[in-house]
């Protein structure tokens, strides 16, 4: 039986032990200001142009798209946006809906010099491990190529959408069960 006292102290320990992870991971909120902005901030009009050849149109926190071939371009944690994140049309993990039977071609941005990120499609929804077994993975880029010599990374894929409710994740350790996920609507 937990009393009062035993919970908070496994509160405590699980909370720290969540903290430990986070730092080794480079989740703090202090290491989150130090990822290299100037770096991104010299690469963050390339980042954005590429980011408007989304065929999306956003409704508060939902980002809508129509036709049979649809065109999703997300990057993760721009300045401005909490890591880890995604962001599409200057939404942070925004509801994307999607027609069913659209093909669905998706580019995905890393400009985070030194940080490996993945976008994954499953029906696996929230909340998510710190160390995440996500299965089945649908569609998606697994991990994504590191920015490197100036230049950020970036991967292409494409998924046919059925109808149903998916998530998409990045499944680095820690990212997805810290928020780095969205859902998707097909209908």
């Amino acid at each position: 039986m937990y009393t009062q006292n035993t919970m908070k102290k496994n509160w405590y320990v699980t909370v720290g032990a969540a903290a430990a992870l986070a730092a080794t991971l480079g989740m703090g909120t202090a290491m989150a200001g130090t990822l290299d902005t100037t770096w991104k901030m010299a690469t963050l009009p390339q980042v954005k142009a590429m980011l408007k050849k989304d065929t999306g149109k956003v409704s508060g926190d939902t980002v809508t798209y129509s036709g049979n071939t649809v065109h999703v371009v997300a990057a993760s944690v721009l300045p401005g946006f909490p890591f880890p994140s995604f962001e599409i049309h200057d939404v942070k993990n925004p509801t994307l809906e999607i027609p069913a039977g659209a093909t669905v071609d998706v580019t995905f941005i890393n400009p985070n010099k030194g940080f490996g990120h993945s976008f994954d499609i499953t029906k696996k929804g929230p909340p998510y491990a710190v160390m995440p077994a996500i299965d089945p993975i649908i569609a998606g880029t697994g991990f994504s190529p590191v920015p490197k010599d100036g230049k950020f990374g970036y991967t292409n894929f494409t998924w046919h959408a059925t109808a149903g409710t998916y998530y998409y994740v990045c499944q680095i350790p820690g990212h997805a069960a810290t928020g780095m996920f969205g859902k998707i609507v097909v209908k």
